[in-house]
């Protein structure tokens, strides 16, 4: 392994928040402060974006790679030295290289979305706790372990901290690490910070996680619903609204929740059936948004309860308030995610919107007599129900922008009618093969 520094990793996502990358020789530096002024950094490189899932078609296929310095990291366990920056995505032009965002760099949207609806000094901090599975090379469970079981019930745990200690060499900060609920499911819940860095961060992290269990012969999914009758694998975010060292969240005269959080609520609970289908883009997510599994199926929110879609945990003083969105799982695109919710909740500030009452009952024990008492209404069921409700939103598609949600709905609607049209799962074939 060479002793220095001689690659740049320039990354990028496609619409469907996969993490994409292509990889320059730079000059050879011994820290990463000296890649700041490399030609590799500063002129970035071409892209063809017509072999990329969302971005562009043959007829605009030219686009350039700007790489975001701030994102700077050095990627662990390489066998050579190599450093890595996300980048935004630019389009090319006769006179050079468009200073705008290329309409359909779904990161270049988010830091848009916040730029436009987050003025001044306000931004969005999340935290998020995702969830997965160690799986062996045949796709079966990799350990029987349960909740917090740790070494040697759950023989992962050594993955796991190795793990954590390679995310926080690049600069994230993990607050728990533990065995999760269903078998060989696994959480590293990582500590607030801005929703801009959190979308980055969440791509590297499922990067790295895949990288390092396959380091150890076995691999990891993030699928929603892996395995039947278990817990799926969810993307919790905890939200905060900060306007420079002040959480808007908190009311300092009681230590509770501000009224700004309650409209932030009510915005998301308003759009949370176009949100779905941003937050849940999968056939498959929708088989762990059901009832009795930890995931959230019903549209409305309380205080320390896990059946409800947005929850507030318990918190001590006003700095540290915060609401907990549920309903998200790892197959969403962070950067698309975060930018509905930032347009769902500031919609609800700006239109001063007024959520329903809290509730504090098990909503999945409730009759449906008793939740249309309260309002109470569904999530979408389905992809294709999830992808009509986004259509209906124009709050939500008019924050991704057009072209995107175009996109990303064309992409779906095409993975929907497959799945409904010409796949045969084995249920069908236990249901049918004998009537």
């Amino acid at each position: 392994m060479s002793e220095k520094i001689e690659y740049l990793e320039l990354r990028f996502t496609d619409l469907l928040g996969r993490m994409k990358a292509m990889v320059v020789p730079c000059e050879p530096v011994n820290k990463l402060d000296s890649l700041l002024s490399d030609p590799a950094i500063k002129k970035g490189i071409s892209c063809d974006g017509s072999s990329i899932t969302g971005l562009a078609n043959v007829e605009a296929s030219d686009l350039q790679l700007d790489p975001d310095i701030s994102t700077l990291i050095e990627i662990p366990l390489t066998s050579q030295r190599t450093a890595a920056a996300m980048c935004f995505i630019r389009e090319k032009e006769a006179s050079g290289t468009s200073t705008d965002y290329y309409p359909l760099d779904s990161r270049g949207r988010l830091h848009k979305v916040c730029e436009e609806l987050l003025p001044g000094n306000l931004r969005l901090m999340v935290k998020v706790e995702p969830e997965f599975h160690f799986i062996t090379p045949e796709g079966e469970r990799f350990d029987n372990a349960g909740y917090a079981d740790t070494y040697p019930q759950n023989p992962g745990m050594d993955i796991l901290l190795e793990l954590a200690s390679a995310i926080r060499e690049v600069g994230m900060r993990p607050r728990v690490i533990h065995h999760e609920v269903g078998e060989a499911q696994q959480e590293i819940e990582l500590d607030f910070d801005d929703a801009r860095k959190m979308a980055d961060n969440i791509l590297t992290f499922k990067n790295l996680t895949r990288a390092i269990a396959q380091s150890h012969g076995i691999d990891v999914t993030f699928m929603p619903k892996p395995f039947v009758n278990e817990a799926g694998s969810g993307l919790h975010c905890h939200l905060q609204l900060w306007d420079g060292n002040k959480n808007l969240f908190g009311d300092d005269k009681t230590d509770g929740l501000s009224e700004t959080a309650r409209m932030f609520i009510a915005g998301i609970l308003e759009h949370a059936p176009a949100i779905t289908a941003i937050a849940n883009p999968t056939v498959n997510s929708y088989k762990r948004l059901v009832p009795h599994h930890e995931a959230p199926v019903y549209i409305t929110w309380g205080e320390k309860n896990r059946t409800v879609l947005v929850r507030v945990p318990m918190f001590g003083m006003s700095e540290k308030a915060a609401i907990e969105l549920r309903s998200g799982d790892s197959m969403a695109n962070p950067y698309l995610f975060f930018s509905a919710i930032i347009a769902a909740g500031m919609d609800g500030i700006n239109r001063k919107l007024v959520p329903p009452e809290p509730r504090s009952e098990d909503i999945f024990v409730m009759t449906d007599k008793e939740r249309a008492k309260y309002k109470i209404k569904m999530l979408p069921t389905t992809l294709g129900e999830a992808l009509d409700c986004l259509e209906k939103d124009s709050v939500i598609m008019e924050a991704l922008g057009y072209g995107i949600v175009q996109s990303h709905i064309k992409l779906k609607r095409a993975e929907w009618r497959k799945y409904v049209s010409h796949v045969v799962s084995d249920w069908e074939w236990e249901m049918y093969q004998n009537l």
